[in-house]
């Protein structure tokens, strides 16, 4: 049996006592403090999060719709897909549908899954449901942060290469942007 394997059978039958250390708009912070069988004792601290959405908005010319926003924990104006996190009960396409419209002003007429990832699993349990949006038509829906956002086009040639320059720097954007040139995901479940 695998070391990994190994692993999660321990934790699955060690004694684990979880507290809160924050609660926020969006996310919870908790310390879980977990004892294996041999009085082995190790602390983790976990940032609880709803899950996300992200989408890879092609227009009718074939060219990526990205979205340039400040973003304070980065400090910096970074070019990504458009995305959201998840409300209370709300379906990942359903989320899809509201963010692409509140980011980008358009609705697509098919929105395609096309897998996920964890973004940081080492601490964070946020999964991010990534889409395929194509055949672009306006429909703005204003959202909360709707005036702080620029829109940009690139072919997608010019957003790999701004990808390898370190112009985009956005994990969820690098991985949509490099699955779909390599026509990655349709057959991808969260797992």
């Amino acid at each position: 049996m695998s070391n990994s394997k190994l692993h999660e059978m321990r934790e699955k039958k060690a004694s684990i006592k979880r507290s809160q250390v924050h609660q926020g708009k969006i996310f919870t912070v908790v310390r879980d403090e977990i004892e294996y069988d041999r009085h082995l004792k190790k602390t983790f601290d976990l940032v609880i999060h709803p899950g996300a959405v992200a989408l890879i908005p092609i227009n009718k010319m074939g060219e990526l719709v990205l979205v340039k926003q400040w973003r304070r924990a980065a400090e910096k104006i970074l070019i990504e897909l458009p995305a959201g996190t998840l409300e209370k009960g709300e379906e990942p396409l359903d989320c899809a549908m509201r963010e692409l419209r509140e980011e980008t002003g358009f609705r697509a007429e098919s929105i395609t899954p096309i897998g996920g990832f964890y973004s940081a699993p080492g601490i964070l349990s946020e999964y991010i449901y990534l889409y395929l949006a194509e055949n672009l038509n306006s429909a703005p829906l204003v959202g909360e942060d709707s005036d702080e956002i620029d829109l940009i086009t690139l072919s997608l040639d010019t957003a790999v290469q701004m990808i390898f320059s370190g112009e985009i720097i956005d994990g969820k954007t690098i991985t949509g942007i490099l699955w779909y040139k390599n026509g990655i995901g349709s057959k991808w479940k969260k797992q």
